[in-house]
């Protein structure tokens, strides 16, 4: 197709040049018959643009991958209700037909008394509830919606005792788990935490033993009442330095994510997950923040050696990361005018893939078919700043924090830093973390968020 876009573009400004030459000849005058040209020019440049579209890969192709993308998600959600219990099932029914019936309603309300301001703003609480309602209804469709809670489906009645013997000896950076409630439930619930800094993490059951709840809180005091003590107490030293206190801010972090991990395993096999915490060595942080009128800066160390550099100039469409002795390790080129965000990679001067915004409505998502599999980088959603995951197959391989507000010995600290699993993909999760960082760069100085899937101009 390529190819055909580039023979038009071609033809055109051949008829355009023919047909301007030929009026002039005939006694027409120049400026008239430039108008001919200019049009043609215009539908050339157009035939161009589209051949530069289709260098890579068929914008066509592109959007029935995003299509296929929408309905995996879909078959994936509908294997995961097939696997509910039937008493979940009918939860979800329930919430669905109860929100759709609010949201239809809340919609109905729009044109009443004329369209006055005070329906709309009604109807349209009533929508935004009955969407919330409609998505309470499964773990899948809580689940995907946010982050910041989680849910968790069983296929019996459980007892919030039996995880409390599961988890009771686990030791974590919150300390272990103990049973506890709170001024706003009546459930008992089981707590690791709260820290030095009142965070902590809790986990309880509805009153059918059928659904869980995983959420965080730095609000000590919404706890009524200690109905254990836990083993162990949670760490009092939160790092002995800057990458000791960005690892340990980074566990609490993700503490949600091998909390709901480990208790799904236990529910399967009877063993939960053991907690593994990162390590300062995980950590890497960025001299200085990300800007659009071009960049130089250092990729660190936790001992602040400089391990890898990025550069960048005006107009900031490729930016380079190099090793300490200026070899090209990655390079990342901004393909302009796609509906969403596409950025090619190269490793070490070959093309390493393309990586390309999917269509999403809750969370960023980029996803990239490299020779090592699929990786994505998934944002996560309702949580302090932009922090993303990278996943490999799958698997998490690192993190990228940015702006968490992380207060470190009265300094506050707002940039942006990774968390590195598997050193052999440093390069990598770099060259995903300068992405992010241009990208929310141009969403702050005024550019469309990616999420509206609005033309993406820079």
């Amino acid at each position: 197709m390529k190819k055909v876009w580039i023979g038009l573009s071609i033809v055109c400004v051949l008829v355009g040049i023919f047909g301007t030459v030929e009026d002039v000849m005939s006694g027409t005058p120049f400026e008239e018959a430039a108008v001919i040209l200019f049009v043609f020019v215009l539908f050339a440049a157009l035939f161009a643009w589209l051949a530069w579209l289709w260098r890579i890969r068929s914008p066509l192709k592109r959007t029935a991958e995003q299509i296929g993308a929408v309905a995996d998600k879909a078959k994936e959600n509908n294997a995961a209700y097939k696997k509910l219990s039937k008493s979940l099932k009918h939860r979800a029914w329930k919430h669905r037909i109860i929100g759709a019936i609010i949201a239809v309603a809340g919609i109905a309300l729009w044109p009443t008394g004329n369209w006055s301001t005070l329906w709309i703003v009604i109807g349209t609480l009533m929508l935004i509830a009955g969407i919330a309602i409609f998505m309470m209804g499964s773990p899948a469709d809580y689940n995907s919606i946010t982050d910041g809670c989680k849910m968790i489906g069983f296929d019996r009645k459980r007892e919030i005792e039996e995880f409390y013997e599961a988890f009771k000896e686990m030791k974590t950076p919150l300390g272990s788990a103990w049973l506890g409630r709170f001024y706003s439930s009546p459930y008992d619930s089981l707590i690791f935490g709260p820290d030095e800094r009142g965070q902590f993490i809790y986990f309880y059951l509805n009153g059918t033993g059928e659904v869980g709840y995983i959420g965080y809180s730095f609000l000590k005091s919404f706890i009524k009442k200690r109905l254990t003590e836990p083993i162990y107490p949670p760490e009092e030293n939160l790092g002995e330095d800057t990458a000791g206190h960005l690892c340990y801010h980074t566990d609490i972090f993700f503490f949600q994510d091998w909390l709901k991990e480990s208790i799904e395993q236990y529910a399967r096999t009877g063993q939960p997950l053991p907690y593994e915490a990162s390590s300062p060595s995980d950590v890497y942080t960025f001299t200085e923040d990300f800007k659009l009128t071009g960049q130089h800066f250092e990729v660190q160390d936790a001992n602040r050696n400089t391990v890898y550099i990025v550069d960048g100039t005006v107009p900031l469409i490729t930016l380079r990361i190099c090793d300490t002795e200026q070899n090209e390790i990655f390079r990342m080129t901004k393909e302009i005018g796609h509906a969403l965000a596409t950025y090619s990679f190269f490793y070490k001067g070959e093309l390493y893939g393309v990586l390309e915004k999917q269509f999403t409505f809750v969370r960023d998502k980029f996803a990239m078919e490299t020779k090592d599999g699929r990786l994505e980088l998934i944002e996560y959603a309702g949580t302090i700043g932009h922090n993303f995951r990278v996943m490999l197959n799958g698997r998490l391989i690192g993190a990228i924090m940015d702006n968490m507000d992380i207060t470190i010995e009265n300094v506050i600290w707002d940039n942006a830093f990774l968390i590195v699993h598997e050193k052999e993909y440093l390069p990598l999760v770099i060259a995903m973390a300068v992405m992010v960082a241009r990208e929310l760069a141009r969403d702050e100085d005024g550019g469309l968020s990616n999420r509206t899937g609005a033309t993406d101009i820079i």
